[in-house]
């Protein structure tokens, strides 16, 4: 298993990460959690991590899951069952003990940096 930690700033506010995955090695497929540790909010990942000539890419997809939903009306017109929270995708490489990437969530991008915690 392994756990990185590191930040994010997403619309104007840092936010801290902490992600946790173990990966496959014959099909470089990694799957875990993303912790919002701002927030609270914990995000299931899969994706892959590919050795490359120095390093690795990592590209995972970020699910909110069962995340709660919103269902409303105002004079007729509604929304039903869209989540609170949104998808995200993460990306980027890991040289030694640090990843360097970008989180996209809804759209927008913001650069993220972890590190990998001792194991």
């Amino acid at each position: 298993m392994q756990v990185w930690e590191g930040s994010a700033r997403v619309l104007l506010r840092e936010q801290n990460y902490r992600l946790t995955f173990t990966v496959e090695p014959v099909g470089h497929r990694l799957s875990g959690t993303l912790d919002n540790r701002s927030s609270g909010d914990r995000f299931s990942v899969t994706g892959t991590l590919l050795p490359v000539e120095v390093g690795a890419e990592l590209t995972a997809q970020i699910s909110a899951g069962e995340s709660p939903k919103l269902s409303a009306s105002i004079l007729g017109l509604g929304v039903s069952g869209l989540s609170l929270k949104a998808d995200a995708l993460l990306s980027g490489r890991v040289t030694g003990r640090r990843f360097t990437g970008t989180l996209r969530v809804g759209g927008l991008s913001s650069p993220i940096t972890l590190r990998q915690t001792a194991p």
